[in-house]
Parts: structure tokens; sequence; C-alpha cells
């Protein structure tokens, strides 16, 4: 270390310390011809090295692995650690909650009163197959639970989650008369729904269409 002395004016003086200019306050010189042409004197060297770290299966976001003694190093001064934060990536099929997994499926209006029966790659990388009971009907945006097709529970990896569907249901824009027909004869029940008892009496017809944000009632209510 260097002391400095400073006139701040007549007989008043100021007194500071500092790194010594020379040696950079460690107290040694490194003779220029005999230095390191790598490190130029400083000891220590910029390198780049390849570390592995195994992650466990389930592992969830921001998971934190430390790696012993892989951290810079200074001289005289015991290397750090190497902190590795995982980060988990999106998919563009599946969201992840916890061990669970959630996916949309669209299917035709004819699977969804039919039966589904498709196929979907797991993550990871088995093609599995996926159908429901016979006779079960998907409803619009119907969610159905397929039971341990989720992520393998973190340090518990013999239990897994489960993988949830929702349905997407597309529905025909048209369909011809004889096809409507048919499916009316298919759909149709013998029994008419109570309030429909007296359609025989009925003289006026209307008919609906595609709805608008502009078929709003706007009208202000409440006298204002």
């Amino acid at each position: 270390m260097v002391t400095k002395m400073r006139q701040m004016g007549p007989g008043m003086y100021s007194q500071s310390t500092q790194p010594c200019d020379t040696c950079d306050g460690t107290g040694e010189i490194i003779n220029l011809e005999k230095r390191c042409k790598t490190c130029k004197g400083k000891k220590i060297k910029r390198d780049k090295k390849k570390i592995e770290q195994e992650i466990d299966k389930g592992c969830p976001n921001k998971e934190q692995y430390t790696i012993s003694g892989e951290g810079d190093c200074v001289p005289d001064v015991e290397p750090g650690d190497v902190i590795v934060v995982v980060k988990v990536r999106d998919n563009k099929i599946y969201k992840r909650k916890g061990a669970d997994l959630y996916m949309e499926k669209e299917i035709s209006l004819l699977e969804a009163l039919t039966g589904i029966d498709f196929t979907i790659m797991h993550l990871d990388g088995r093609i599995i197959k996926i159908n429901n009971q016979k006779g079960q009907i998907i409803k619009p945006a119907q969610k159905m639970t397929v039971e341990g097709l989720g992520m393998p529970f973190h340090k518990t990896n013999y239990k897994y989650g489960n993988l949830f569907i929702t349905f997407k249901i597309k529905f025909p824009d048209t369909m011809s008369a004889p096809d409507s027909a048919t499916v009316a004869g298919i759909l149709k029940t013998n029994k008419l729904p109570s309030e429909l008892q007296d359609i025989e009496a009925c003289k006026e017809t209307v008919k609906c269409r595609e709805f608008s944000e502009a078929d709003k009632n706007t009208q202000a209510t409440g006298g204002k």
C-alpha cells in the first residue's frame, strides 16, 4: 500500500492510502521478461470447460443443482461452486402443472357421438392410442382424464401424474337435406319435451342466425 500526502491549505495536509501502482497492492512484482503471456501476471485466465449434470426425472422448474469446486478461481482462495438452475421449456402440445399434463384435442362431431380413437406421442417418445368407452358421448369443452400418463413425481419417479385432455368439437359448416333427415331420424326421440307438446298449435315460425355483438340490446335501463 502507498500513503500519499496532499496539501489542503497553509499548514493543512490530508493523508490517503491506496494500492501501489507498481504491484497493484499485492506486494509482489513480477519481472516483465518472465511474466506469463497468457495471464499477464494476474495469475488467472479465462477458460471454457464442459460440465455435465444429471437432472432428476420430473424435475420442477427453477430446481437448483450445486456442482462443488467448479466456480471461478483466484489465487490463494478456494474455488467457488457452479449453481445450475433448471428452466423447463414450453411444449407445443402439452402444458405442465406439477406432475400433471394438459392438452387440447380437436375432434369431429362424428367422433364426439360415436367415439374417439387417436394416437399421441408422449414426451418420452412413446406412441400411445387413446379411446373412450363405447356409447360415451363427448360434449364441447369436456375434459377427460388418462390416468398415469403425466410426468413422473420428483424424487418419487415410480409414481406418475395424469394427462387431462380438453376436447374441442369441430361442427360441420353445412349439411344437406338428406343428411339432416338421416341424422334427425337417428337422434329423434318418440316423446316430445313438455314445452313442445303444443307444437301443432303453433302459428308462428322464426329463424335464428349466427350471433353478432351488434345484436345486443344496448338500450339504457333504469330511466337513464
